[in-house]
């Protein structure tokens, strides 16, 4: 008896992993849209309409702001199953992500750096809790804000990578890819003691 409620919990925690999986990949999506709206709202606002266009401006930069925060969080939620986890860091690993950096304009990369450094900063109660100072994991919702998260996810990473390259990798939108995909071995060997 006891077997199977460990298999039910357990095949209930997988379910709700993957639900929030889900919606973290409609938030994301939502996300996307919203800033190539926001884009093409500034865009518009330049070269004419005002009026409108800034209202426009700020429903857009409110439901961002909103998306942001629901779809860090829901990632928040599933990157700490481990089977999900592999996953993911397994696809950035061995995929080209240029199409999913320019669809996201670039966004792309605060999810990248969640799972390779916030999920190792903090154990998932205290980041959904906000039990400790989590000062990172809201710093790095927020591109060009989340520079320090960088600074400190190559520090985690022990390897030495020159100032000049790293900021070569950031402009490029590629430092987290680059970060995740030079400590893959350690990040699966963590991701399955966890």
């Amino acid at each position: 008896m006891k077997l199977t409620d460990k298999r039910f919990w357990n095949r209930l925690g997988n379910t709700v992993n993957e639900l929030f999986f889900w919606l973290f990949i409609v938030f994301a999506v939502l996300l996307t849209i919203d800033l190539w709206c926001l884009l093409a709202t500034v865009i518009v606002c330049l070269f004419g309409a005002m009026d409108k266009s800034l209202t426009l401006l700020k429903i857009f930069g409110a439901f961002g702001i909103i998306l942001m925060l629901f779809s860090n969080f829901t990632l928040w939620l599933t990157m700490y199953s481990p089977k999900i986890y592999k996953w993911l860091v397994s696809v950035v690993r061995s995929k080209r992500l240029r199409l999913l950096y320019f669809l996201t304009l670039g966004y792309v990369n605060v999810y990248l750096l969640n799972l390779y450094y916030i999920r190792f900063r903090y154990n998932q109660y205290e980041l959904t809790q906000y039990r400790v100072n989590v000062l990172y994991s809201v710093l790095v919702m927020f591109p060009i804000i989340n520079i320090p998260v960088y600074v400190a996810a190559i520090r985690r990473s022990g390897r030495q990578v020159p100032l000049g390259y790293a900021a070569k990798l950031y402009m490029q939108g590629r430092l987290a890819t680059y970060l995740i995909q030079k400590d893959y071995s350690s990040l699966i060997k963590d991701g399955n003691e966890q």
